[in-house]
């Protein structure tokens, strides 16, 4: 890879995990252009694409990527997350199948195996699952944002909002991260922290129907809080 391809992935980068999506976009999709047979510029797009919610430009970008490095695991991996994402159940099965083989020990594969057993209900095997892909991948925020709703569900909150505000920190640009970031805070009763992180999203991706519904929840909990200040105040 060219000098210039590998310092536009680096202002990608930055770019991105200070939630600037426009010029991450921009920087990879140059790197790309200008080292069209590398892998990782293209798998770089084609995740920023998916966390953004553009799917379909998301796989058409790793499959160009798959095409050009079909054993990279990581490249399998978000294939997978993207044909489950638009709905190709048996293209994202093959993907996460061909992760698993190639990297047994990776992240992406303690992931999956955690991913596996929460849908089953194990959720012990399934918190344990994602503590190895924390091990091995500390600041990834796929598995904080998984781990933290997990331990949401379970009852073990104080835990689960930690883990939740480091996948927000650890990728800014997402918004099923930062929503379920707001749901938490709404839900611990600081109203105001959660108007932001619920904004955030909003402006992240303004079609998501969760967000709208969370927003309404918000603002009949702001309501109730002001009753509730209006009959002490009486």
């Amino acid at each position: 890879m060219t000098a210039e391809a590998e310092r536009l992935l680096e202002t990608g980068r930055r770019a991105e995990s200070e939630g600037n999506v426009r010029e991450a976009l921009v920087c990879y999709q140059a790197a790309a252009t200008l080292a069209p047979e590398e892998a990782l510029p293209w798998l770089r797009l084609g995740t920023l694409c998916h966390r953004t919610r553009d799917f379909a430009r998301a796989r058409q970008v790793l499959d160009e990527a798959s095409r050009i490095d079909p054993d990279h695991p990581d490249v399998a991996f978000r294939l997978g997350l993207t044909c489950d994402a638009v709905g190709d159940r048996e293209r994202a099965k093959a993907a996460y199948t061909r992760t698993m083989l190639l990297a047994p020990t990776s992240w992406q594969t303690w992931y999956l195996i955690g991913r596996d057993h929460r849908l089953l209900g194990h959720a012990e095997v399934a918190r344990l699952a994602y503590v190895r892909a924390l091990n091995v991948a500390p600041d990834e925020p796929e598995i904080l944002a998984e781990l933290g709703t997990l331990l949401w569900e379970i009852g073990q909150r104080d835990d689960a909002f930690l883990y939740l505000e480091e996948a927000v920190k650890a990728c800014p640009v997402d918004p099923g991260f930062t929503l379920q970031l707001g749901l938490a805070e709404m839900q611990r009763g600081d109203l105001i922290a959660a108007h932001r992180h619920l904004t955030g999203a909003k402006h992240l991706d303004p079609s998501d129907r969760r967000i709208d519904v969370a927003l309404q929840g918000l603002a009949l909990r702001k309501e109730e809080s002001r009753s509730r200040q209006r009959r002490r105040a009486a």
